[in-house]
């Protein structure tokens, strides 16, 4: 695979991703795929380190706490070997009315047309205070 296709992947799965179509976005991960979320767990429940089964119980935690969904816009891109690196803005509302705005960098390496690994990073803080305080 090129840096071109990688980078069609990577931006396939975010576009899948943000429409909501889960479905298509995780056909573009890897069997073994691991997503780490930044953060100290102790603090910031959703960090740590997800498979594939679990980081889809995790999204469905999120989708509850935004039930109109996150707008998930790719800002930019930057692409070496089999690295793709992510810049994106997310915005929503919380089923408690809060305003979730946030900039994140999602770290992808792939194997093969898969994604296999991504790592998050974005302000925990935010977060917790728009997803996880109730």
């Amino acid at each position: 695979m090129t840096v071109t296709d990688n980078t069609e992947v990577v931006l396939r799965f975010f576009e899948n991703f943000s429409a909501g179509n889960a479905e298509a976005a995780f056909a573009l991960l890897d069997e073994q795929a691991e997503w780490w979320i930044t953060g100290r767990p102790d603090q910031f429940p959703l960090a740590g380190t997800y498979d594939k089964t679990r980081l889809l119980q995790m999204l469905g935690t999120v989708g509850q706490a935004m039930p109109n969904g996150v707008d998930l816009k790719v800002t930019s891109t930057t692409a070496q070997d089999d690295r793709v690196v992510v810049e994106a803005e997310s915005r929503g509302v919380s089923a408690t009315g809060r305003v979730y705005d946030n900039r994140i960098i999602y770290a992808c390496q792939l194997r093969g047309d898969k994604i296999l690994h991504v790592r998050e990073y974005f302000d925990t803080i935010h977060a917790k205070d728009v997803l996880v305080t109730k």
